[in-house]
């Protein structure tokens, strides 16, 4: 903390100000706060945690923030591995959780510290839904500024696809509203590289009708599953494939699972739900018609809060091939604490089509994006779990490209994550962030003589 910030009569009025509540360091209720995020391997000890009640708590706490000198972070459902800080400030969304939906426009209101469940339960009282990532209990904000992918990327697109407004701070505490008439190349930068321009506190979306899912679940042991979903991802890649058809993989001890998620009725996915279910020998195969909030349940135990986990995500640009199953299912079986997981997410279909100007998501093209997941066990296993999870990509780097900016380890060049959106959002950034004082994310720096040009 700066010196000028160091007096506590400085800091107390600074938190009598806040209408929602501040938590110091040190306090009971501060470490049990701490605790409540979804990866504790990442290292967060902020001085101050503010709890906001309205926008005007955010714009109070970015100029604290920025005049006192101090790093600031912000979280909404607690996901993210790179926004966090040591001895600065974190903005704690989760006092902020209002849902407005209007069905007649099919658009929804929605403040920043609603979870994907959050969102969902309240839309599904209308049948409408938008396209958002695989776990109830992620963060909307954090999925949302990073692109968006999921369930029904192939159907829908991207979360940010959907985006048609933001709310936002920006690092002098103005407040902006971003949408395609006020700011537009500001929202184009916020559909992919959001959280490298400022704090949004509330999102309006563009909804879907959505209701049931026609659903396949087949599940495979790890030494009779090759020959399956080389045949999926042959049937994938086929451009005959409806975009309503999506297929989750999921390699974790338990098996080899593969849901065929159909966004349509019963009628019309039955015979490509059903010729799935004879690729190879699934020890489990379940073909139903279940509601979209289940679906995005599936596996929410299956990544509680409360662990640790490494992880990285990168794309991969060809169908699954022979050569990709080996290499994918040899590298999980190698895994050195058994406890990892291998997921992927079929792409294509609306996230292709999109254009590749529409937002700052830059590896449209990508067949799907591969997650190499791990829950550390003990910090004695991180190194080798590390190691695993460096070569197994480098395995696979034959077919893989670029990064993501939702599940990135941070290890990879900013350049591979936003591609060739890359050079535009320096631009942004040089405009709206010329300090960077928004760093604490997949960060794009601005042009060193950006601050000088203020």
């Amino acid at each position: 903390m700066a010196t000028s910030c160091g007096a506590g009569e400085i800091v107390n009025n600074f938190c009598s100000s806040i209408e929602g509540n501040v938590l110091r360091k040190g306090s009971e209720e501060y470490k049990a706060s701490l605790l409540n995020r979804w990866n504790l391997d990442v290292q967060n000890a902020p001085l101050l945690i503010v709890f906001p009640k309205n926008i005007n708590d955010v714009v109070k706490a970015v100029n604290f923030s920025r005049e006192c000198e101090l790093d600031l972070a912000v979280k909404s459902g607690g996901h993210g591995i790179s926004s966090a800080c040591v001895n600065g400030l974190l903005i704690d969304f989760s006092k902020m959780k209002n849902i407005k939906v209007d069905p007649d426009t099919k658009t929804v209101r929605i403040e920043a510290g609603c979870t994907l469940g959050n969102l969902d339960d309240e839309t599904s009282k209308f049948g409408l839904h938008i396209p958002s990532g695989h776990v109830s209990h992620t963060g909307l904000a954090g999925l949302t500024l990073g692109g968006g992918i999921g369930h029904l990327s192939r159907s829908l697109g991207l979360t940010s696809d959907s985006l048609l407004e933001i709310t936002m701070v920006d690092y002098k505490g103005d407040i902006l509203v971003v949408n395609e008439e006020t700011n537009p190349e500001l929202l184009y930068g916020m559909r992919g590289a959001g959280s490298n321009y400022g704090v949004v506190t509330e999102f309006v979306f563009k909804l879907h009708p959505v209701s049931n899912v026609y659903l396949g679940t087949f599940v495979y042991k790890h030494d009779n599953c090759k020959d399956a979903l080389v045949k999926l991802g042959e049937l994938a890649s086929d451009p005959s494939t409806p975009n309503e058809l999506s297929c989750a993989i999921s390699i974790t001890p338990e098996g080899v699972a593969v849901m065929a998620i159909y966004n349509g009725t019963e009628e019309n996915g039955k015979e490509i739900i059903e010729k799935i279910s004879t690729f190879g020998s699934p020890f489990v195969s379940r073909i139903n018609m279940i509601p979209y909030v289940m679906l995005q349940k599936v596996i929410d135990d299956k990544v509680p809060h409360g662990l640790k986990y490494y992880q990285r995500g990168p794309f991969i640009k060809d169908s699954l091939n022979k050569e990709i199953v080996d290499i994918i299912i040899d590298s999980y079986n190698s895994h050195p604490t058994k406890s990892g997981a291998i997921l992927l997410t079929h792409l294509g279909g609306k996230v292709r089509e999109t254009p590749k100007d529409f937002s700052s998501f830059a590896h449209r093209e990508a067949e799907y994006q591969i997650i190499l997941l791990s829950i550390i066990p003990s910090d004695d296993t991180k190194q080798a779990i590390r190691q695993w999870t460096v070569d197994t990509h480098t395995k696979l780097s034959k077919y893989c490209f670029g990064d993501y900016s939702n599940t990135t380890d941070g290890s990879q060049p900013m350049t591979l994550v936003y591609g060739h959106c890359y050079d535009k959002l320096v631009e942004l950034k040089n405009k709206y962030d010329p300090t960077n004082f928004f760093h604490n994310n997949a960060n794009i720096k601005p042009s060193l003589d950006a601050s000088n040009n203020m």
